[in-house]
């Protein structure tokens, strides 16, 4: 299976000293772990062979509990470069504010009460910062307050953000029927009161008469055209009823059967939209809950190798390759999204030769010194660099010909060079869309694949 990893740690994370008492086993276990067997499962990991389809949504559990509420998967340095990842090619627009990836502002500070901790002021803060602080503070997964910007705003992976979609953020006070409330407009504003509001929810229903309640039948409109009808849902979990209360609509069967475009007059968006873009960003939103950095599963006692949740990188075990790799990176730049213990070191190579770049076909090696000196295999991962179809290592004119000639069938592409070409991951495959986004880089139109 593949697993993706979305958000990259800034800095190396270091396990401890590797003990000794390991090394009497060391050669009967490498013969078992040799090819990293098992599988690697990485918080907010999706598995590229899951096809996400409408008939996958449960109206009645939307998100599970124990996701919804982990506020652990993210670390401040991960959201940010979530937030680069998602929409690299923003600048900001005359006269308008910045991307959200560059946008900071003043944190007033926030009294605890039951529902969240409080914050204490802090000036010129990220939005990173921002999401990750109100998350620890009030015990709400940040990756929901991320999912709730997009589906409310599209605030993540917009190239022109507006200072509307700043000051109507995450869609708190804004109801369908009335203009928003000027009380709670702003960044920081609005991702507080939201996520704050998520635990008046699991807390206090009877605020709002035990709407939605869980463990019973609701009869949830599709639309706010009250003529459109109506499902009728059994809400299974507290995550799910709180949704529901934020955005009273359930998606009816022709948003589901277009999961990606609109439906019809009687169609609404918002839950299958968080739902939807939680599992592309994130994962199963029901789980497994993981932390922020999951280590490699099965190795020696004393040999730790790690990716960060954070990381844009795909890792297939069962083919042993790690794909998206960002054109140009060396050694500093592979190990913000790689951890390893003390006895471990990592290498590039090609034709059996170190090297100091990636390039697709190129190996990422991992060995450790056993005490008579001798150097020890532990794991090999071949590399498939975005954009480099070629494996020169460098992203030009040459690579988009061979696209074009994959496509043509004229000279098709395999293994990790296929995986280079596919730029755009959604497709599951090679085809013209990656062509234009190949070209538009290559223009510089845009400043980056991803």
């Amino acid at each position: 299976m593949r697993y993706n990893v979305y958000v990259i740690a800034k800095t190396k994370i270091r396990f401890s000293k590797v003990s000794r008492s390991w090394r009497a086993l060391f050669a009967v276990v490498l013969l078992v772990v040799a090819g990293l067997a098992g599988a690697f499962l990485v918080a907010g990991a999706r598995s590229e062979a899951t096809t996400l389809t409408g008939s996958m949504f449960r109206a009645g559990n939307i998100i599970s509990d124990d996701m919804f509420y982990a506020s652990s998967t993210m670390t401040a340095a991960d959201i940010q470069k979530f937030l680069e990842a998602r929409a690299p090619n923003c600048v900001q627009q005359p006269g308008g504010p910045p991307c959200i990836k560059d946008f900071r502002s003043d944190i007033p500070a926030r009294q605890p009460d039951v529902y969240c901790n409080g914050m204490a002021a802090a000036t010129n803060q990220s939005a990173a910062e921002m999401i990750y602080r109100v998350s620890q503070s009030c015990g709400v997964n940040p990756q929901v307050i991320l999912v709730t910007l997009q589906k409310e705003q599209g605030l993540i992976t917009t190239n022109s953000p507006t200072n509307w979609m700043y000051r109507a953020a995450m869609g708190y006070s804004c109801p369908d029927d009335a203009p928003c409330n000027d009380a709670f407009s702003g960044f920081i504003m609005q991702i507080w009161s939201g996520t704050r509001q998520f635990k008046v929810y699991r807390q206090r229903p009877d605020f709002f008469q035990n709407r939605y309640s869980y463990g019973n039948h609701h009869n949830i409109l599709y639309n706010p055209t009250t003529s459109c009808g109506t499902q009728r849902v059994f809400v299974e979990n507290q995550a799910t009823q709180g949704l529901y209360i934020y955005t009273p609509y359930v998606p009816n069967a022709a948003a589901l059967n277009n999961l990606h475009g609109t439906g019809d007059s009687c169609s609404a968006y918002g839950n299958r939209n968080f739902w939807r873009t939680f599992w592309l960003w994130f994962g199963d939103p029901h789980g497994p809950v993981q932390s922020a950095v999951r280590p490699v599963p099965n190795l020696p006692e004393g040999i730790e190798i790690g990716l960060s949740v954070a990381s844009l990188f795909d890792l297939d075990l069962s083919s042993q390759m790690i794909s998206r790799v960002g054109a140009g990176s060396d050694l500093t730049k592979l190990m913000e999204d790689i951890a390893l213990s003390d006895n471990v070191e990592m290498r590039i190579t090609k034709n059996g030769q170190v090297a100091t770049t990636v390039s697709t076909g190129a190996l990422l090696e991992f060995r450790t010194t056993m005490e008579d000196g001798s150097v020890v295999e532990i794991a090999t991962w071949t590399m498939s660099v975005l954009g480099d179809v070629n494996g020169d290592g460098a992203v030009d004119i040459t690579d988009l010909i061979a696209m074009r000639m994959h496509l043509a069938g004229n000279r098709v592409l395999i293994g990790e060079f296929v995986m280079a070409a596919d730029i755009l991951p959604e497709n599951r495959e090679v085809d013209i869309a990656d062509i234009i986004r190949m070209r538009q880089f290559l223009a510089r139109t845009i400043q980056s694949l991803r």
